[in-house]
């Protein structure tokens, strides 16, 4: 009995970790690798765990050690709006010192990581 309860608590914790990387919207962007830093600390405002301001200037750190055309992925288990949600982000950097940075998130949230990375970059722009 201890058994078919074990697989079937497996069983739904897979499915549900599967339908949550199912449902991610995906925020893409471009921009000069010298943003990268704050771009980052605009979305880790976002959410109340598991993305902070220490993860966000570790992955910036990553991203300022990438090679052209090389890229790089995290996967962050964060907390938005008190719901547990994934975050993942892709970079690519180009040889131009371009970064290509790709969020992948709930619904929910993207709008919002959306508005958090162009009002900073617009902001930027004179």
């Amino acid at each position: 009995m201890r058994l078919i309860a074990a697989i079937v608590g497996l069983f739904l914790t897979i499915s549900g970790n599967l339908s949550l990387a199912a449902d991610q919207t995906r925020v893409t962007t471009s921009f000069d690798v010298r943003y990268t830093s704050a771009v980052l600390r605009q979305v880790a405002h976002l959410y109340t765990s598991g993305f902070g301001r220490a993860e966000a200037d570790r992955v910036s750190q990553e991203i300022d050690r990438l090679r052209a055309d090389q890229a790089r992925s995290w996967q962050f288990q964060v907390q938005y709006q008190g719901q547990p949600e994934s975050l993942g982000i892709h970079a690519l950097m180009d040889d131009l010192g371009m970064i290509d940075l790709d969020f992948a998130t709930s619904p929910v949230a993207a709008p919002k990581v959306r508005a958090a990375v162009d009002n900073y970059l617009n902001g930027r722009k004179h």
